[in-house]
């Protein structure tokens, strides 16, 4: 949605930061993961050399996923982390139900965190 201010300036409104990009779904759903990732790290206290022993990726990849640089890794990669800081991944699958507002494509959403 594009929204125009004084005959000039050009706002424009977005349901999140990747829309409109190839994939912007899945790398919204992918920082979404790698957040949580990081608050679990500093929950814990872990400098990154800990967590990439813990998690069973180099310290590099850490800081990478610390970064939001999130190219190299896969979902799979993403919940291998999470389980190995003691999480739950649940996927659940369900029928899109259209709306102007709300498209299909993948939803993150953490509980009882």
């Amino acid at each position: 949605m594009t929204s125009t201010i004084n005959n000039e300036d050009t706002v424009v409104t977005t349901n999140h930061p990747f829309e409109g990009l190839a994939n912007g779904d899945e790398r919204l759903a992918k920082v979404k993961l790698a957040h949580q990732i990081n608050v679990l790290i500093k929950e814990q206290g872990m400098k990154q050399q800990e967590a990439s022993t813990l998690l069973g990726i180099t310290q590099p990849e850490v800081s990478q996923i610390a970064n939001g640089r999130l190219s190299g890794f896969t979902f799979d990669r993403l919940y291998r982390c999470l389980y190995a800081l003691d999480m739950d991944v649940e996927i659940v699958l369900k029928k899109h139900i259209p709306t102007d507002t709300n498209v299909a494509g993948i939803h993150v959403s953490s509980q009882g965190l």
